[in-house]
C-alpha cells in the first residue's frame, strides 16, 4: 500500500514549522511523496512547477492567507484541477463555506486527527486520480470519434457504425448523469460530517467523546470511499461495454438492483419517485455490469414518463424478480400512464425517441434490447399494464427482461 501511495504527490502549504512536522509525519508513514512549503507565495511557485495529486492548504498564513492562495491556483489552468483541502484552527460556519467558495474540496481543523487525515487525504487523491482518468478517457474517446466518421463515410454499414458512435455518446451521457448524483452525496457527506463535528467540539474534551467523534469521522469517510467506488465502477462499466471480449461472472441479482437503485436513489427523490422492490437472492452467470446498465436505462424512462405526469398523486416504480425453470425474470413497471399503443413497436428501433431531442437519442432502449438478446441470450419486452397496489389501481408501463440463469456454453 505503501508503495502505490508513493505515485501520489501531495503539496503542503503551512507557515507554521510544528504544523507541517505533524502532518508530514502522519503522512510519511503511508509512503505519500511530500513536498512543502513555509509561505503561500513560494506554495505557488512549487505548484506551478509540480504535478501534485493533492495540496493541504493553511489558511491563516503570513502575507498571502490560504484564501487568496487557493484563489490564485483556481485561476490558474495548470493548477485549477488539483484538489485543495484546507487546514486550519478556524472552525466557524462561514470560514468553512468560505473555503468551498474559493474551491476548496475539503476542510480538516487543527490539531489534526491521524485517522481522519489519513482517510480525507486518501478519498481525495483517489477522486482526483478517477477524474483525471475520466478526462483522459474522453479525450481518447473525442479523437477516436472523429477519426472514425472519417472512416464510415466509405463503408457500406454507415448504419450500424453511426449506432455505435451514437451509443458511445448515451454511454457518455450515463457516466455524466450517474456521476453528478455519487458526487453529490460525497459533499453532503462531508459537509455533514463538519457540522457534526461542530456542533458536537464541547464532548471532544473528555476521552469518550474523542472515541465518538472519530468513530462517526470514520463512518461519514467510509460512505465515502463506497461513493467513490461507485464513480470508478461507472468508468470500468464503459470500457467493459465496449470490450470486444467480456468475462462472465456469477452475482446475485438482488445485489445488482440494490446498487442500481442506490445510484439513482438522489435524483429518484428529488422527483419524489418511490421504489416498490421486491426482487429474491437469485444467483446469476453472465453480465453484472451490463445488465445493470440495463437496469439503469429502463429506471431512467420511467422516471422521465413519471417526470412528465404533473397530476399523478403518486409516482411509483415497481420492481420484482423471480425464477421460471432455467430463466431469471425481471419485472419494472411504472404508474406513468403507459406508452401509446402505436409507439409499442417502435421504442427499441435506433433513434427513435419520445423526448424532445435534447434530451433523448432513442438508443438507450435499443442498445438494452442489444445486450439482453445478444449478450445475455434472452428477452425483453415492453407492453402497458393495469395493477392493483395497497388497494389502489394503477396503469403503467411494463418491462419484463427473461434471461438465463447461466449462459448456454459458459
Amino acid at each position: 500500500m505503501r508503495l502505490k501511495n508513493r505515485s501520489a504527490k501531495i503539496l503542503l502549504i503551512d507557515d507554521n514549522p510544528k504544523n507541517l512536522q505533524v502532518a508530514m509525519g502522519i503522512l510519511n508513514k503511508e509512503g505519500y511523496n511530500l513536498i512543502y512549503a513555509q509561505d503561500g507565495k513560494k506554495g505557488l511557485e512549487l505548484a506551478q512547477k509540480g504535478d501534485f495529486n493533492l495540496i493541504l492548504l493553511d489558511i491563516v498564513m503570513m502575507g498571502m492567507d490560504g484564501y487568496s492562495v487557493c484563489q490564485e491556483l483556481k485561476s490558474n489552468i495548470k493548477t485549477k484541477e488539483i484538489p485543495i483541502i484546507f487546514l486550519t484552527v478556524k472552525d466557524e460556519e462561514q470560514d468553512i463555506v468560505k473555503g468551498f467558495e474559493y474551491g476548496g474540496v475539503d476542510y480538516i481543523t487543527k490539531p489534526f486527527y491521524s485517522e481522519v487525515l489519513l482517510r480525507k487525504v486518501k478519498t481525495h487523491i483517489n477522486l482526483s486520480k478517477t477524474t483525471k482518468e475520466l478526462k483522459h478517457l474522453n479525450e481518447n474517446l473525442a479523437r477516436t470519434v472523429e477519426e472514425q466518421v472519417e472512416k464510415i463515410r466509405l463503408k457500406e454499414q454507415i448504419l450500424f457504425q453511426q449506432s455505435k458512435m451514437a451509443a458511445m455518446g448515451e454511454m457518455i451521457a450515463n457516466i455524466a448523469h450517474q456521476w453528478r448524483q455519487p458526487l453529490s452525496a460525497i459533499s453532503t457527506t462531508a459537509i455533514g460530517l463538519k457540522i457534526k463535528l461542530q456542533t458536537e467540539h464541547f464532548n471532544l474534551s473528555n476521552q469518550e467523546g474523542v472515541e465518538k467523534c472519530i468513530e462517526d469521522a470514520n463512518k461519514k469517510l467510509d460512505d465515502i470511499e463506497e461513493y467513490i467506488g461507485i464513480l470508478s465502477d461507472t468508468i470500468d462499466d464503459f470500457r467493459n461495454f465496449f470490450k470486444p471480449q467480456k468475462n462472465v461472472e456469477s452475482f446475485d441479482i438482488d445485489t445488482v438492483v440494490q446498487k442500481s437503485i442506490k445510484l439513482l436513489e438522489a435524483n429518484f427523490k428529488d422527483s419524489h419517485i418511490r421504489f416498490i422492490n421486491d426482487t429474491k437472492n437469485i444467483e446469476i452467470v453472465g453480465f453484472e455490469n451490463e445488465l445493470a446498465q440495463v437496469l439503469i436505462n429502463i429506471l431512467n424512462n420511467a422516471r422521465d414518463a413519471l417526470i412528465e405526469q404533473d397530476d399523478l398523486a403518486e409516482k411509483l416504480i415497481f420492481i420484482s424478480t423471480k425464477k421460471s425453470g432455467d430463466f431469471l425474470i425481471i419485472s419494472i413497471k411504472d404508474s406513468a400512464g403507459g406508452i401509446k399503443e402505436e409507439l409499442l413497436d417502435k421504442i427499441y428501433e435506433p433513434y427513435f425517441t419520445t423526448k424532445h431531442q435534447s434530451i433523448g437519442t432513442g438508443i438507450g432502449l435499443y442498445m438494452s434490447q442489444e445486450i439482453i438478446k445478444k449478450h445475455m441470450h434472452g428477452t425483453i419486452e415492453t407492453k402497458n399494464v393495469k395493477y392493483t397496489y395497497d388497494k389502489k389501481y394503477y396503469f403503467g408501463a411494463e418491462f419484463t427482461i427473461k434471461i438465463p440463469l447461466k449462459i448456454k456454453g459458459i
